[in-house]
């Protein structure tokens, strides 16, 4: 006699059925007789950023003015205080020789290392102060003309004693210290540096102007700029 097959043992054995698609689980319910089979479901998507896609522009500030300087021009007329500097320091060697020394010829006295050594340190002086002093007003050239009388004299006792100690000559600290033309290069470096600094210190009031007003108008162009980007509303 032939047995019935007991089918009901054969869904109770069924395994359950799990399917890893996603990130979140979804239970399905099995056809009636089956138990329930749990599906995962698993995703690979990830969280879209808002600035995807987006491109990131570097803007570079405005930046302020640069103020003009007064060294170069400064200089050139420096170079031009130097040669009035020389043209006097010889008319007053020129006169000097004329009326207290006239066993000097004055074509010895241009060619001494006492004419031509304060002709250098005076040039020295003079530059070196118009790159420290640049923009500055005229009583500070007055004030700094000191320093390239200094200059000229210490500079110009120091080398003649070292040209002379070289050359042979013994004409002694004293005499070098109170040299008449040491000290007449002297008040003329001074004087020079003085009336020359007053053309610099012109040209430098004119230079600070201007670098003022363009200051001014960078500024102004800034607060409007931000003004206008404060007013524009966000897009």
């Amino acid at each position: 006699m032939a047995q019935a097959k007991d089918t009901s043992g054969d869904a109770a054995d069924t395994p359950e059925e799990i399917v890893v698609e996603a990130d979140e689980i979804v239970v399905e319910e099995a056809p009636s007789g089956e138990a329930p089979t749990a599906t995962a479901t698993l995703t690979d998507e990830k969280p879209s950023s808002p600035l995807a896609g987006e491109r990131v522009i570097y803007v570079a500030s405005p930046e302020a003015p640069k103020p003009r300087s007064n060294r170069i021009v400064g200089s050139l007329l420096a170079l031009v205080g130097s040669v009035i500097f020389v043209l006097l320091y010889g008319l007053v060697g020129a006169g000097f020789i004329a009326l207290v020394q006239p066993g000097i010829t004055f074509g010895e006295f241009i060619t001494d290392a006492v004419f031509w050594i304060p002709v250098l340190f005076f040039t020295i002086g003079f530059l070196l102060v118009v790159a420290l002093v640049n923009r500055a007003p005229w009583w500070v050239h007055v004030a700094a003309s000191l320093l390239v009388g200094v200059i000229t004299y210490f500079g110009s006792v120091g080398m003649l004693l070292l040209v002379t100690s070289i050359a042979g000559q013994n004409i002694g600290f004293v005499d070098t210290v109170v040299n008449p033309f040491v000290i007449a290069a002297t008040i003329l470096a001074r004087e020079v540096s003085i009336w020359v600094g007053l053309l610099i210190s012109r040209r430098g009031a004119k230079l600070t102007a201007r670098n003022k007003e363009d200051l001014e108008a960078f500024e102004a162009q800034q607060a409007e700029r931000t003004a206008d980007g404060a007013s524009t509303p966000p897009a």
